[in-house]
C-alpha cells in the first residue's frame, strides 16, 4: 500500500527570559546533503513478530505516537517515543490480550494527550481512553456500555478541551453521540431521541468548537437529516430544510472554517435529484447554491475555500453525464463555470483550493479525450493556464499538492515517458516547469508527494535506486539536490510509510530497514540539530 504523507512545518522557537529574550536557531529542514542525514530507530526492541503499522506526529513535533505488537503478537498496543530519539519508548495504553488491539487514537491539538479506543478492560468491548503523550496511567471516557455495545468513532475539539464520540452507549445497536471533558467528567448525551431504527451516521465539531454538527435518521427511519447542537449540550436543531418524499441528506457536509455555516448535499426537492445548500451553523434560512441542473444531472462533492467565502462543486450541472467545475459564494449567489469548454468525453476528475483563496487547480481532459492535464484558474473565474508541459501519447497527469504558501503545484505524471510516473514543480499561476525526482531505475515510478509546511521541500516515495524497493527521497520545491531520507536497507526491505514533523525538520517513517519483514519506526534529520542550541540574544527597544 502507497502511504499517504502528512504535512509538515519548521520552528523557530521565541524563549523568553526575565527581561531578554533568545532566538533558538534549528539546522535547515531536510538537509540537501545525503552525507547530513542521521537516521534513529524510535520503536526500540520489539518482540521477533512484532511491527509498526500506524503513526502520528504531535502537532508540537515533540512526540511520535504509533501502534505497534512490539510486546505480544498481534497485539497492537499504543507507544510514545520523543522525535529527538533520546529516549526509549513509553507504553501508553493498558496491557492487551493477543489479537485484542488498539483502534483508532488521536493526538490532542495541545499535545498534551492521547486519545485512543481499545478492548482494554474487555476483550470484547471497545471503551475510549485518554493519556498523557509521555505516558501515564490510562483514564476511561465513556460510562459503561450497553451489552454488546462500543465506541466506534470519536474527535477531539480544536481547543483541546472535549472528546466527541459515537457508541451504542445506552442500546446495543443504536449509535449516539456524547460528549465528555478530555480530562474526564460528566458525559453528555448530544443527539435529541431517535426514532425506532434510527442512528447518528457522522458527526463533526466546528472549527472553533463550540457546536456539533451530525447526521441522523433522528425523526424517521432512513431518511437521514442534519443537525447542529452546542458541544457540551443542549437543543439540537435541524439545518436541512424540508425534504421531497423519499429525499435524503447525502453524506459529505462540510463546516465552514469560519465556523459560520453548514454546506450540505441532498435530494431535498427532487428525489434523486443531488443538490448543493449552505445553511447557518445555528439555523436558519436555507440556500441553495447550485443553477438549474440538466435532466439527470447531479452535484457530485464540493470544497468550501479557507476563507470561507466560496463553495467550488462538480457536476453535470449543463450537460447530464458531463462532469465540470463550479464556484458560487457561500451564502449563495451567481454561479461560475470555471473550467474552459472540454472535449468530447472530456471530464473534471479532481481538483483543490489554493490555501490563500486565490485559486483552483483542477484536472481535467480538458483538451484531449483521456489525457489529463492539469489547469490553474481564479477561484472566481477567469482566464485559465495550463501549468503541465506537453504529454507524451498515453501520458497523464495523476496527482498533485498546492504547496502551503500558495506559491507552487507539485503534480505526478508521465511527462517524459509513458507509464513512467515523475515529479515536477510549477508556479501556481503557470511558468516553468521542473523536474524534482532524481534519475530513475529501469521500472522505477514516483508515489505519495507530500509539501512541507515551510513549502521548501517535497518529499515523496519511489523505487528510484532499484525497481520494487520503495524509499524516501526529500528536494528542494524548486528542485535541486535529492536526499534520500531512509538508512540503508537490508536485503528485501522497503519503507512502507511516512510522516514529516510539524515543524519540518524531521520525518518518521516505518520500515523493514533493519530486518525483512519486521516494520520498525525511525526518524530522519540533519545532524545538526543534534548539537546543542546556539542562543542569540535580542534586544528590546
Amino acid at each position: 500500500m502507497k502511504p499517504h504523507l502528512s504535512p509538515t512545518r519548521r520552528l523557530l522557537v521565541l524563549l523568553a527570559a526575565t527581561t531578554l529574550m533568545t532566538l533558538f536557531i534549528a539546522g535547515p529542514p531536510l538537509a540537501a546533503s545525503p552525507t547530513a542525514q542521521v537516521n534513529v530507530k524510535l520503536s526500540g526492541t520489539m518482540q521477533p513478530d512484532g511491527d509498526v503499522d500506524r503513526t502520528a506526529i504531535s502537532p508540537d513535533s515533540r512526540y511520535v505516537v504509533f501502534r505497534a505488537d512490539a510486546e505480544t503478537e498481534q497485539a497492537f498496543e499504543l507507544f510514545s517515543a520523543p522525535t529527538t530519539g533520546q529516549s526509549p519508548p513509553a507504553r501508553l495504553s493498558g496491557y492487551l490480550m493477543t489479537y485484542a488491539s488498539v483502534g483508532f487514537f488521536v493526538i490532542s491539538p495541545d499535545s498534551r494527550r492521547v486519545v485512543y479506543s481499545a478492548p482494554q478492560d474487555n476483550t470484547d468491548v471497545s471503551d475510549l481512553y485518554v493519556v498523557p503523550i509521555g505516558g501515564g496511567t490510562p483514564l476511561k471516557l465513556n460510562t459503561p456500555l450497553a451489552p454488546g455495545g462500543d465506541v466506534i468513532y470519536f474527535q477531539i475539539s480544536p481547543d483541546a478541551a472535549r472528546v466527541v464520540y459515537s457508541a451504542d452507549q445506552q442500546t446495543d445497536e443504536v449509535y449516539e453521540i456524547f460528549s465528555v471533558p478530555i480530562g474526564g467528567g460528566v458525559v453528555t448525551r448530544l443527539n435529541g431521541p431517535l426514532t425506532v431504527g434510527g442512528n447518528v451516521q457522522v458527526f463533526a465539531i466546528s472549527p472553533d468548537g463550540a457546536r456539533v454538527v451530525y447526521q441522523a435518521d433522528q425523526q424517521t427511519d432512513q431518511v437521514s437529516e442534519l443537525y447542529s447542537v452546542p458541544i457540551a449540550g443542549g437543543p439540537a436543531t435541524r439545518l436541512n430544510g424540508p425534504l421531497t418524499a423519499g429525499g435524503s441528506v447525502y453524506y459529505g457536509f462540510a463546516i465552514s472554517p469560519d465556523a459560520a455555516r453548514v454546506v450540505y448535499q441532498a435530494d431535498q426537492q427532487t428525489d434523486g435529484v443531488i443538490e448543493l445548500y449552505s445553511v447557518p451553523i445555528g439555523g436558519g434560512p436555507v440556500t441553495k447554491l447550485n443553477s438549474l441542473l440538466s435532466v439527470g444531472g447531479n452535484v457530485d462533492d464540493f470544497v468550501i475555500s479557507p476563507d470561507a467565502a466560496r463553495v467550488v462543486y462538480r457536476a453535470d450541472q449543463q450537460t447530464d453525464g458531463v462532469v465540470e467545475l463550479y464556484s458560487v459564494p457561500i451564502g449563495g449567489g451567481p454561479v461560475t463555470r470555471l473550467n474552459g469548454p472540454l472535449t468530447a468525453g472530456g471530464d473534471v476528475q479532481g481538483y483543490a483550493i489554493s490555501p490563500d483563496a486565490a485559486r483552483v487547480v483542477y484536472r481535467a481532459d480538458q483538451q484531449r479525450d483521456d489525457a489529463s492535464e492539469l489547469y490553474s484558474v481564479p477561484i472566481g473565474g477567469g482566464a485559465i493556464i495550463k501549468l503541465n508541459s506537453l504529454l507524451p501519447a498515453g501520458g497523464n497527469v495523476a496527482d498533485f499538492v498546492i504547496s502551503p504558501d500558495a506559491a507552487r503545484v507539485v503534480y505526478l505524471a508521465d511527462q517524459r515517458t509513458d507509464e513512467v510516473r515523475e515529479l515536477f514543480s510549477v508556479p501556481l499561476g503557470g511558468g516553468p516547469v521542473t523536474q524534482l525526482n532524481g534519475p530513475l531505475t529501469v521500472g522505477g515510478n514516483v508515489y505519495n508527494p507530500e509539501i512541507s509546511p515551510d513549502a521548501a521541500r517535497v518529499v515523496y516515495q519511489a523505487d528510484q535506486q532499484t525497481n520494487d524497493v520503495w524509499e524516501f527521497f526529500s528536494v528542494p520545491i524548486s528542485g535541486g539536490p535529492v536526499t534520500r531520507l531512509n538508512g540503508p536497507l537490508t536485503v528485501g526491505g522497503a519503507i512502507d510509510n511516512a510522516t514529516i514533523s510539524p515543524d519540518s525538520a524531521r520525518v518518521a517513517y516505518v520500515g523493514d530497514q533493519e530486518t525483512d519483514d519486521q516494520f520498525e519506526l525511525f526518524v530522519t534529520f540533519d545532524e545538526s540539530l543534534l548539537h546543542p542550541p546556539v542562543f542569540i540574544p535580542l534586544v528590546r527597544r
